[in-house]
């Protein structure tokens, strides 16, 4: 956090002494005559100007800087320091709400009409996405015209652009970096390997990928970069299987995929590969392959239980969550957790919205679901918590429409790079999905 802080307004300032006591937003906005909605955009200001992401955080600046005392113990019994407190604090005075003037009848009509608006601004873009996600057109080569539109959120930071704009692309990292491979630029179907360096915010081109293809995912097992499938040009499904050196700057090819697949989703538990569903040559399928890099071999698993591409994989702990998709029919938002060690699946609760062509990233032992709206409206992205099998919402620096992106997480922040929405897109949008939280303690 820098020393030098973006002053609070005295409005700011009396909210967060509010909110170092535990109240809640309702009672806040109860104490100060306001709306809940207006307590929340506070929050949010507060949470961008002190450079934190919760109540506590916030809490503890206040602290740290002195704007709340908290009482320290002392070596006298509770019961004289009580005692002690009453007697020296002032007569209780009177609620805020009770020493104010009575509202006016004009005055009681616009914050009606305020709290109306505030309602339709938080229901409606959820009812757009819900008539939206319906069928959709083949994504394959589909033009989907929708509006972009950026906003700022306290979390998400934007960091210099990838030198290409494309979509479908492969995203990963590796030690320390950020790979772009690949994907469908203004150009076509591209091999182009552009990485990013989170350190000094800046990118640089490394060899290209052999087999220019699109609609892949890569994985890092041993320091290097795996590269499956894909489609190219000709939106062709691909078998091949590309493997990538970041040490000698080098691609050599491994046993090829035991059939031509592209818009997968693929993950990486103990140092083996497993590929979800895709588009093959007949239309998508429910095929679940792990590969051995030390054996290089491929062998089939107990498949999905629909046929479906353009799926999130990660893995948390011994299992592997693969969400979304997309079914040839419309876009989804189940999601399923697969047992590598018995080769069975679980399900488990289904994502708030539809989601295809979305990037999953595990961060801990949460999942974080982003991007998505192939059909559908974007509003939010989603947290999992598998302990709780719950998905909560979570910010968006793109809505409307954001698939064909590709994430990765290097320490505290996750990347999105790159996707569609109207165009090709070269966002890197930074996501804090960790925070270190000093601990103040009493000297």
């Amino acid at each position: 956090m820098a020393d030098e802080l973006t002053p609070l307004s005295e409005r700011e300032m009396e909210i967060l002494r509010l909110v170092a006591t535990g109240a809640t937003n309702q009672q806040i906005a109860q104490e100060l005559v306001i709306s809940t909605n207006t307590v929340k955009v506070h929050l949010r200001n507060i949470y961008a100007k002190l450079e934190v992401a919760s109540r506590t955080e916030a809490t503890m600046v206040a602290v740290r800087r002195g704007w709340v005392q908290v009482p320290r113990p002392t070596g006298q019994g509770e019961e004289e320091a009580v005692e002690e407190r009453q007697s020296t604090l002032p007569p209780p005075a009177l609620p805020r709400w009770e020493r104010w003037p009575p509202i006016s009848t004009a005055r009681r009509i616009a914050l009606v009409v305020a709290l109306l608006l505030a309602l339709a601004s938080l229901i409606l873009p959820a009812a757009i996405q819900g008539r939206s996600n319906g069928a959709g057109k083949d994504p394959f080569g589909a033009v989907f015209p929708t509006e972009a539109v950026s906003s700022s959120i306290t979390r998400w930071r934007t960091r210099a652009h990838m030198p290409t704009p494309r979509t479908n692309l492969a995203v990963v990292a590796c030690d320390g970096l950020v790979y772009a491979i690949g994907g469908v630029s203004n150009d076509g179907v591209t091999g182009k390997v552009e990485v990013y360096d989170p350190r000094y915010d800046t990118w640089t081109s490394r060899r290209s990928k052999p087999t220019a293809v699109g609609f892949i995912s890569a994985a890092v097992v041993g320091g290097k970069i795996y590269v499956p499938g894909g489609i190219d040009d000709r939106v062709e499904p691909q078998k091949v299987l590309e493997v990538y050196d970041p040490v000698q700057d080098a691609w050599e090819a491994r046993a090829s995929l035991p059939e031509p697949v592209g818009a997968y989703g693929l993950a990486v538990l103990e140092d083996r590969l497993y590929l979800f569903g895709g588009r093959g040559r007949e239309g998508y399928v429910a095929s679940v392959y792990r590969y051995d890099p030390e054996a290089d071999r491929w062998e089939a698993l107990q498949p999905m239980a629909q046929p479906r591409g353009f799926v999130g994989a990660a893995a948390i702990q011994d299992r592997i969550y693969v969400v979304g998709g997309y079914d040839n029919v419309s876009e989804l938002n189940t999601c399923a957790a697969y047992a590598p060690a018995t080769n069975t699946w679980v399900p488990c609760a289904p994502m708030a919205m539809r989601r295809g062509g979305l990037a999953v990233v595990a961060v801990r032992n949460h999942l974080f679901a982003l991007g998505g709206g192939m059909a559908g409206y974007l509003a939010f992205n989603e947290r999992y918590d598998p302990n709780l099998d719950t998905w909560n919402r979570i910010e968006t620096p793109v809505t409307r429409q954001w698939h064909g992106l590709g994430a990765a997480f290097v320490s505290p922040y996750i990347y999105a790079i790159g996707g569609r929405s109207e165009v090709n897109l070269s966002v890197n949008e930074a996501y804090q999905a960790l925070f270190v939280v000093p601990v103040p303690a009493w000297p």
